[in-house]
């Protein structure tokens, strides 16, 4: 019986191995091609295996892609406050700034590379929702009910977009330095002007 547990663990270390290396081969692939452009036959060239072992290990394209959309949606950390220890709202929403300042820059040479297929791929779309979901209960968490005010609602999500995210940067300003003036400005538009909730 000990010979046969151990072929087992082995089989066991040598799927996961090969598992990995489809994932590798995925990835390169995606970030050479895209999505859409990668078949399962250049993933399986690349990993060294069959298209079959990729069917085996992960069902279809659509759920090799979904995994890995997981595993960089996970790498990239999208921003959660649950674990932050700041408490107060002017502290949490300058929290908030850095956080989302330093995720787009982190997940920069992802988004150029899926940016022309998120609008078409549903994999794409479905971790696109996912992150906007997230980001919409983290923001209702931060601002909490001054975020149903629409000038702190379009000021929140206006100037912690992307594109401003960019567009500092591009002025010349640091990181450190866009996320403090973003949320110097978005603390004084909390209600009351003194970044204290009413």
């Amino acid at each position: 019986m000990t010979p046969r547990r151990y072929s087992m663990e082995v089989r066991a270390e040598q799927a996961a191995r090969t598992r990995e290396r489809i994932m590798d081969a995925a990835l390169a692939s995606y970030r050479e091609r895209g999505i859409a452009a990668t078949s399962l036959q250049a993933v399986a060239r690349k990993a060294n295996v069959s298209a079959a072992t990729i069917l085996n290990h992960f069902g279809s394209a659509d759920e090799l892609a979904r995994v890995l959309v997981a595993q960089l949606t996970d790498e990239i950390q999208i921003p959660d406050d649950r674990e932050w220890p700041e408490h107060g709202r002017p502290q949490r929403v300058r929290r908030l700034v850095r956080e989302m300042f330093a995720f787009y820059e982190r997940s920069a040479p992802w988004f150029e590379i899926f940016r022309s297929e998120l609008g078409h791929d549903p994999v794409l779309r479905e971790g696109e929702g996912a992150f906007w979901e997230a980001i919409g209960a983290l923001y209702a968490r931060v601002f909490a009910e001054a975020l149903g005010e629409d000038r702190v609602r379009g000021a929140a999500f206006g100037l912690t977009h992307p594109a401003t995210f960019t567009a500092l940067l591009s002025a010349g300003l640091s990181l450190e330095d866009a996320s403090e003036l973003v949320a110097d400005a978005l603390v004084r538009i909390l209600p009351n002007g003194k970044g204290v909730a009413q």
